[in-house]
């Protein structure tokens, strides 16, 4: 799989070619047969654990925890790490309980008497939760579903060849050759305009690659010397605000704070280009009678930005109903 892996990097740069007898639908039913063919039609539910190693713009890497679970076909929860402070670390938990939301930051206890304010971009541009009217809270909480939902196919696909309870439609595209092989190319597009193109390898016939189009993903911090954009951070689509203060500003400070924040927001919104996002599936292993990924790695304008890998999976073990808790 490594090798494959490896000569994925420049499939983006090769036209596609024309396969002749295949549809998408064939492609699709030997993954699903690769991966575990009547196990995996008996999957119910699906638990993880281990660690994301994450490269900053900057070059920097940290790497954290993460928790991921799956009960099929509507629940799903992602715990992962937001930003390191320190010693510490925020964590945000993402993801739906049917069409309900999840989502919510976990602070840490002592934040040594500082504080953070956390926004995310929803329809209009980032937003304070707190600051929300009912109604805007509605369609915030759409959104958030849909793109946590987006977000689940794209490990759904790699896990299962397949995206219950977010339906994808598949159309067959052609073949992608590299040096050490070929690869089936899918189109697949869903909800909320959903698109993207799953490569399928054709000797293992595993999932390898889903690459699709988005706006870069911006951070924007405030720091000493006012706000800071950092392109590609998060490592995702979602604009995210991170502020950070040694200690509760005035009303004068926290308005001059949101005008300074807007500013930068507006700039680097006009400067934001469209970019490729890629998520490679590798080092598949045989867990509960099922061939699953253990490494999942991201990259974003040709940068890998980062990699999970999985220490631990549980097929079809029971969840605590928590988990799927939706947010308040």
């Amino acid at each position: 799989m490594t090798r494959f892996l490896t000569a994925l990097f420049v499939l983006g740069s090769l036209a596609l070619l024309p396969a002749q007898g295949k549809d998408a639908g064939q492609v699709l039913a030997g993954a699903r047969e690769a991966i575990g063919g009547a196990k995996l039609e008996s999957l119910r539910s699906l638990s993880g654990k281990g660690r994301t190693l994450r490269t900053t713009p900057g070059g920097d890497t940290a790497e954290t925890e993460f928790e991921v679970a799956f009960e099929l076909p509507d629940k799903y929860r992602l715990r992962a790490a937001l930003m390191p402070m320190g010693n510490m670390t925020v964590y945000r938990e993402t993801g739906f309980n049917a069409d309900r939301l999840i989502e919510q930051v976990d602070r840490p206890p002592n934040l040594s008497g500082g504080m953070v304010h956390i926004r995310i971009a929803g329809p209009g541009g980032p937003v304070d939760p707190e600051k929300m009217t009912p109604e805007q809270k509605a369609e915030f909480g759409r959104q958030r579903v849909l793109a946590n939902k987006k977000e689940y196919a794209r490990l759904a696909l790699g896990l299962f060849a397949a995206s219950p309870g977010f339906p994808l439609e598949f159309a067959y595209a052609g073949e992608a050759e590299a040096p050490d092989g070929k690869a089936d190319v899918l189109d697949v597009k869903g909800p909320g305009d959903f698109a993207a193109r799953l490569f399928v390898d054709q000797a293992t016939h595993l999932p390898l690659m889903l690459s699709w189009t988005d706006k870069e993903p911006l951070m924007i911090r405030m720091g000493p010397g006012g706000p800071n954009v950092v392109r590609g951070g998060g490592g995702g689509a979602v604009v995210q605000r991170l502020e950070q203060r040694s200690a509760p500003a005035s009303k004068e400070e926290r308005e001059k704070l949101e005008k300074e924040m807007e500013e930068a927001r507006a700039k680097a919104e006009a400067d934001r280009r469209t970019v490729e996002f890629r998520v490679y599936y590798a080092d598949y292993r045989e867990v509960g009678g099922l061939r699953l990924p253990h490494r999942i790695q991201r990259s974003i304008d040709g940068k890998t930005t980062e990699e999970m890998e999985f220490d631990a999976l549980k097929v079809n073990a029971k969840i605590d109903a928590r988990v799927f808790e939706p947010s308040k």
